[in-house]
């Protein structure tokens, strides 16, 4: 079956719907996307058409929802169909986490809407911050 990934925008949110099957050669869709991205504060994700993903598109879902973070973009996929699911308890059994990770592989794919808000909230507070100490450190100093 072919991939496909629907993408509407509603305000500062994108609603994604990816239908098909999301695998090594249909996982730069995700890159697309992530382009097309600017000013977007929310990536809802209804994964209801996704009737199958492999290890690839799993690692490629995954670094999406990162990268998103990474931005200050909330990030949550709902819906999910039995094959994905079973693929991310899957891998989340054989690579539980260690040391001081306390999040399973897949944690930021079966993130709540309110934990996903969350997250993003603290992101873009670390960036602002972050942008507020860098205009400090190369004002011109006052004479």
């Amino acid at each position: 079956m072919d991939f496909q990934l629907m993408m509407k925008r509603y305000g500062p949110t994108v609603h994604l719907t990816p239908t098909g099957e999301l695998d090594l050669e249909t996982r730069t869709a995700l890159d697309e996307v992530q382009a097309r991205l600017e000013g977007v504060a929310a990536v809802a994700c209804d994964m209801r058409h996704l009737t199958f993903m492999d290890v690839t598109g799993l690692d490629g879902l995954t670094a999406f929802a990162r990268r998103l973070g990474a931005r200050g973009i909330a990030f949550f996929a709902y819906n999910w169909q039995p094959q994905p699911r079973h693929l991310m308890d899957l891998v989340d059994r054989l690579y539980p986490p260690a040391g001081r990770e306390r999040n399973h592989p897949t944690h930021l794919l079966r993130r709540s809407l309110q934990d996903s808000a969350a997250a993003a909230r603290v992101m873009g507070a670390a960036l602002v911050q972050q942008d507020a100490s860098r205009r400090t450190s190369i004002s011109p100093r006052r004479r």
